[in-house]
């Protein structure tokens, strides 16, 4: 049925869900495990990934005890389960059992050690074996002229590994500075606690890892592959051999991802049997700069492909040949997606095994960071990669792999401390979707209480007083998920993925170009090279177009190399029409000589075209403006609103989202894409309204949005607007009431609730959070008063207006229940007007548990919120 996943929605069918939270596993008694997936699947949840990692049975009876009894909860009530695919955090591990049965397949890095000599000295020996711990070999053995601390001359490297006799090196050593390196196998030097991991770089310990893991589930379950078992989740593989979020090669006190065989492929990656002469450029300035940066892009070229190809493909083809998928993330955070250390070496490349794009969100965004840097529980935090870069990479690849088709999951929510409540989560759940995800993972149920493994924990035992609202978040989500997959992704612009960059010089990150872009509205998707010299990257009519997804020009944030064959793409696509927008370096630190627009201009015949342009970013966005079909444009400046567009069908989705929140976002839009003649409708999924629209004469839509609001903006000649029961939301004229008289206040925590005891300190609206009030209670606070009007307010419906309130609030007027609010606006529209006479209200406001049992680590990281009805409480018409 065309249309069907809005028809779902117009006559309030039920939806598959789309969340899949983390359900942390400690060998609960039966009945507690039952009810929790009771529990979840009364919230909307439709899934769920049982977290193995606390278990204190992995693979053993016990294990398979626990999940006998969840897959029978999840087969009665129609849910899917996950497996998080290993014992320990983060993935690779395979519970310790590789290590210990085959230690051979663990992690091996090449390490750098060196010595200083001075020559000449005829007939000198060195004691290279006392430079060698227990288990070690050596690689290679070479000798470079020495000209400062952290630099030598790379046309001066030598071989000398034949030299070396029963672990003594004889060399006649020349003239003048040399160093001496001695490059060592080894599995010692690395991240603390990796050392028994399975090594990515060889697939035979891949496949030992599925042995581990993955068989002894499917032997036992095979009959429930591909239906209530639904796959594997990986989490956070990584390189583990620095523990850094900056682990560049050059760093001189790094070992090296390495495995036996890899050599060889180095080798052919070099073109000659030459790299191994000069490995020590890995770590030392050789004085040669293309030199150097070749080779440093042949290592990570060979490593990163592997790592994807070998561990993580490998597993991912498991999957999918019994039935099942995989999904999960590796380590993005602070741009590590493109680095060693704590990350895989490529995104793109380490997710190509997936069956769904993915990331996390654990504590690292928040509103009021937008760029810079900040600190947080477990890192200082780069808010400009976090904010504007990661989730748009994710969602990219969502979008562009036809193996992920149109899916990106985010682990989210986690590890914000207990002052996260669903506000908070409101506002996530939009950064994600209007980014592109539509598949979340929220972290965590924990059936412990209190559990200080990263809170917040969602049900708690029903200690958390925000529970009982839960399913609107839930419904919320599921709505938005649902209108966001089974469709098409619409994009004005392809931004260029920086990794190669990284790897060959000086470069800035695409999070610098996507940035102004999504400030000013238009969308794009974050492109890697290897898609780009793919057959499927063509350029017709002017456009990028890579798996169904369209692109009117290619940004290339500025790098001061790229690599030779891509250069030569590049200047295939300028040939074709497609514009090429090169931005310069941000800083003064620019390269002398040719740019790399002038570098593709000499390749290629387009240079008369136009569509070959070096700018500034502060030059780009008007730039595309005037240059190509822009997919939605706004009148003036509206920094804080994002627009996703998203093809059902015939209709046109647009998801507009106001990032801002303090601040209403007002303007005008125009949608050139939408189709033709066609008026818009508004669906606002967290009331489950669907609204009429204000549709100018010229073709705009007026559109305002109050901090924390979201809305879709729905075109299609086919969609049948009457049965979309229309509403009108009430007109305000800027008529206003406050509410005042005698408050009587009641508190309840969630083990109480409903079951309320007045309290005598709360006089009416204010924080309660305060010395000599109630600074650590957490639960619902119920505020009644009764108001008289001597005559009508207004001739029309009007609002109840609570002002601000931290940070749910329900509310009731007249005795009629008006409904909930978990996020701002804190507004609710009565049926009718508001007559003369006296009027009961009735306003619950629940905190989150940061007052009773704030976490030490998480929460102290945060500005703790206020508590209670701030008001001012009013009537508005």
């Amino acid at each position: 049925m065309p249309l069907q996943r809005l028809y779902d929605l117009v006559d309030r069918k039920p939806l598959p869900s789309s969340l899949c939270p983390l359900f942390w596993q400690r060998g609960e008694p039966e009945a507690v495990l039952r009810d929790e997936m009771a529990r979840m699947h009364g919230a909307g949840i439709g899934a769920v990934i049982l977290e193995s990692r606390p278990h204190p049975d992995f693979l053993g009876p016990g294990w398979w005890r626990d999940l006998d009894i969840i897959l029978d909860e999840a087969r009665r009530r129609g849910m899917k389960v996950w497996v998080f695919d290993d014992k320990y955090f983060p993935s690779g591990f395979a519970a310790k059992k590789v290590a210990a049965e085959h230690p051979e397949l663990t992690k091996i890095f090449l390490a750098e050690r060196h010595l200083d000599a001075t020559g000449p000295l005829p007939g000198a020996s060195f004691l290279v074996k006392h430079w060698l711990e227990k288990d070690e070999t050596v690689v290679r053995v070479l000798a470079a002229r020495r000209t400062g601390h952290t630099t030598i001359l790379a046309d001066s490297l030598t071989d000398l590994t034949n030299r070396l006799h029963d672990g003594i090196l004889y060399w006649d050593l020349p003239e003048g500075a040399w160093r001496l390196f001695i490059l060592v196998r080894t599995r010692h030097g690395a991240e603390g606690g990796m050392e028994e991991q399975i090594n990515p770089l060889d697939p035979a310990a891949a496949r030992a890892y599925l042995d581990t893991v993955h068989e002894p589930h499917y032997a036992r379950y095979a009959a429930e592959f591909g239906r209530t078992f639904a796959g594997f989740f990986t989490d956070e593989p990584r390189f583990g051999n620095f523990p850094s979020y900056e682990a560049h090669l050059g760093e001189t006190s790094m070992v090296l991802p390495w495995c036996d065989d890899l050599l060889a492929e180095l080798n052919t990656g070099w073109g000659g049997a030459a790299f191994a002469t000069l490995l020590p450029l890995l770590w030392y300035d050789g004085g040669d700069a293309e030199l150097q940066a070749r080779l440093r892009f042949t290592y990570m070229d060979v490593v990163s492909r592997r790592f994807g190809r070998d561990y993580l493909g490998q597993v991912g083809d498991w999957c999918r040949a019994h039935g099942v998928r995989n999904i999960g993330h590796v380590i993005e955070d602070n741009g590590a997606h493109t680095r060693l250390g704590y990350g895989a070496g490529h995104f793109f490349r380490s997710m190509r095994g997936f069956d769904a794009s993915g990331l996390d969100i654990v504590h690292q965004v928040l509103p009021e960071f937008t760029g810079g840097w900040h600190n947080s529980p477990f890192s200082e935090l780069n808010a400009e990669f976090f904010y504007w870069g990661m989730a748009k990479m994710a969602a990219s690849l969502g979008h562009l792999d036809p193996a992920k088709h149109g899916t990106t999951v985010c682990e989210l929510y986690g590890a914000y401390g207990w002052q996260e409540g669903l506000r908070l989560m409101k506002w996530l759940t939009d950064h994600v979707c209007v980014r592109g995800v539509n598949l979340i993972i929220p972290h965590a149920f924990s059936m412990q209480f209190p559990d200080a493994d990263n809170p917040p924990h969602f049900y708690a035992g029903g200690h958390n007083p925000q529970w009982r609202h839960f399913h609107l978040l839930t419904a919320y989500a599921n709505r938005v998920c649902h209108l966001l997959s089974g469709g098409r992704h619409v994009a004005s612009v392809a931004v260029l993925y920086h990794a190669e960059a990284e790897w060959l010089g000086r470069y800035e990150p695409f999070e610098t170009a996507v940035k102004p872009l999504a400030q000013a509205q238009i969308d794009g998707d974050v492109v890697a090279i290897d898609d780009l010299l793919s057959a499927a990257a063509q350029v017709t009519d002017r456009r990028l177009v890579i798996n169904g997804e369209s692109f009117g020009a290619l940004v290339l944030p500025y790098a001061e190399r790229l690599p030779e064959p891509f250069l030569a793409r590049l200047a295939a696509f300028a040939d074709a029409g497609l514009p090429l927008v090169f931005l310069q370096p941000s800083t003064a630190a620019t390269t002398a000589g040719a740019t790399l627009t002038d570098t593709v201009r000499r390749r290629c015949t387009a240079a008369g075209r136009g569509n070959l342009r070096e700018l500034p970013l502060a030059g780009l966005v008007e730039h595309l403006r005037q240059t190509i079909p822009l997919d939605v444009t706004a009148a003036g400046r509206s920094e804080t609103l994002r627009v996703y567009h998203y093809i059902q069908d015939t209709a046109h989705l647009y998801f507009l989202v106001n990032e801002d929140p303090r601040q209403a976002v007002a303007t005008r839009l125009a949608f050139p894409g939408a189709p033709a003649g066609v008026p818009p409708v508004f669906y606002d999924a967290l009331a489950d309204r669907w609204l009429a629209a204000d549709w100018t004469a010229d073709g705009q839509l007026q559109v305002r949005l109050e901090p924390y609001e979201s809305r879709f903006v729905v075109f299609d000649p086919g969609f049948p607007a009457a049965r979309a029961r229309l509403e009108r939301p009430v007109a305000l004229t800027g008529a206003a009431l406050p509410l005042t008289g005698i408050w009587r206040v009641a508190t309840a925590t969630a083990e109480q609730y409903p079951e309320f005891t007045p309290e005598p300190r709360l006089r009416g609206p204010g924080n309660w959070a305060v010395p000599g009030l109630l600074p650590a209670f957490s639960g619902t606070v119920r505020y009644e008063l009764e108001f008289v009007l001597d005559t009508p307010f207004g001739a029309g419906p009007a609002v109840l207006d609570l002002g601000e309130v931290y940070e749910l609030a329900e509310a009731w007027f007249d005795g009629r229940p008006c409904g909930v609010r978990i996020a701002p606006p804190y507004r609710f529209e009565l049926p009718g007007p508001v007559g003369a006479g006296a009027h009961p209200l009735r306003i619950e406001v629940t905190n989150t548990l940061a007052k009773q049992c704030a976490h030490p680590v998480n929460d102290r990281f945060r500005a703790q919120d206020p508590a209670g009805l701030l008001g001012p409480v009013r009537l508005l018409g």
